[in-house]
């Protein structure tokens, strides 16, 4: 089988000398050439409260990029579930797959940062089991176009939903976790886990997959079947100062990834103040395990991934935050003209339209 194609946005914010409007018109931009080289789905990112990602609605961002697309499916990586109210949110799902005339691709998640789930007054504890009840409600109102719900975190009384009639075709999910319970019902569901290893390399991904595949297994799947999503950062340049530069972005975002992990960071506005972390390796490092460099260097690494990997998804991030707009848009381009051309093969591109919403 061959591997499907996404782009996924963060929406970073480097410095106060960074405009967030530019971020914005940067990833539009990004989507439609994505669509123009054949990618399946452009995702966008949720996150809260600090310049890690200016974007605080997935749902936002897909409605925004809906009419300026025609094909490539737009999702969510992801909706972090315990951060909604849940009939608001089953709602605004089914809206905006109406919105994307059936090109909605829902990516959910339980979310990780102490500082959102404090803003939003939810228990982290709490997390996994909210997850379960939300998708509960969301699975009822996207298949049969109402609610009615009583669980120990969310109440919902009989609620019809007047954008969602009966028997329209579910969007494709993606889950991000690894929690069995949650995996449990993927395989139930036929859905997709959705990992990413940031600067981790093939080593630390294939030991991921191996976690998946028991989880899989203990649920009654079959680990030769499991479909899975993988994200990879990827930058393309032939400037070897270039490419140290996008391996110190990527050294930021595994610093910030760690950072809001936890509680104790300091923090200048809506900037997160990053420092190294525990046993962090030298910046070579983040160089040799992202797929950074020259086309061909990235060529061979991609290969190498997806013959490794074997994923059905494969979500390439490569608006990494610090790297200029222009530059951003080059790189993408070279990845469209010099690297995919070499691993059509393994891909299958060439985005379709959507299901009839």
């Amino acid at each position: 089988m061959r591997t499907k194609l996404g782009l996924f946005n963060l929406m970073g914010l480097r410095d106060q000398n960074t405009s967030p409007l530019s971020v914005v018109r940067t990833t539009v931009d990004m989507v439609e050439m994505a669509e123009d080289l054949g990618f399946d789905i452009a995702w966008f990112a949720e996150h809260h409260f600090t310049n890690h990602s200016i974007c605080p609605s997935a749902l936002l961002m897909i409605a925004n990029c809906a009419p300026r697309t025609q094909h490539i499916r737009l999702g969510s990586a992801v909706v972090a579930l315990p951060f909604h109210n849940p009939i608001r949110l089953v709602q605004e799902i089914a809206f905006v797959d109406l919105l994307t005339q059936g090109r909605l691709v829902l990516g959910l998640g339980s979310g990780y940062q102490p500082l959102e789930f404090d803003r939003f007054g939810i228990d982290p504890a709490t997390k996994h089991d909210r997850f379960l009840e939300m998708w509960d409600i969301i699975d009822q109102g996207l298949i049969g176009g109402a609610v009615a719900y009583e669980g120990r975190y969310y109440t919902v009384p009989p609620t019809t939903l007047s954008m969602r009639s009966f028997g329209i075709p579910m969007p494709d999910i993606f889950v991000a976790s690894r929690e069995p319970r949650i995996v449990a019902r993927c395989v139930a569901g036929g859905h997709t886990p959705f990992v990413s290893y940031g600067y981790r390399g093939l080593s630390r991904a294939m030991e991921t997959r191996r976690q998946l595949e028991a989880h899989w297994s203990a649920a009654g799947g079959d680990p030769a079947t499991m479909p899975l999503g993988v994200q990879r950062l990827i930058y393309v340049t032939d400037n070897e100062a270039d490419a140290l530069h996008a391996a110190a972005c990527v050294r930021d975002f595994e610093r910030a990834w760690q950072t809001l992990r936890g509680r104790d960071f300091e923090q200048h506005g809506a900037f997160v103040r990053l420092m190294p972390f525990n046993d962090e390796p030298p910046l070579g490092s983040f160089l040799d395990e992202a797929i950074i460099g020259s086309p061909e260097t990235c060529i061979e690494l991609l290969r190498r991934d997806l013959a490794m990997l074997k994923p059905t998804h494969l979500c390439c991030m490569m608006g990494l935050t610090g790297i200029g707009r222009s530059e951003t848009l080059a790189s993408f381009e070279r990845f469209g003209t010099d690297v995919l051309p070499y691993v059509t093969d393994l891909l299958d591109l060439g985005a379709q339209p959507g299901r009839a919403a």
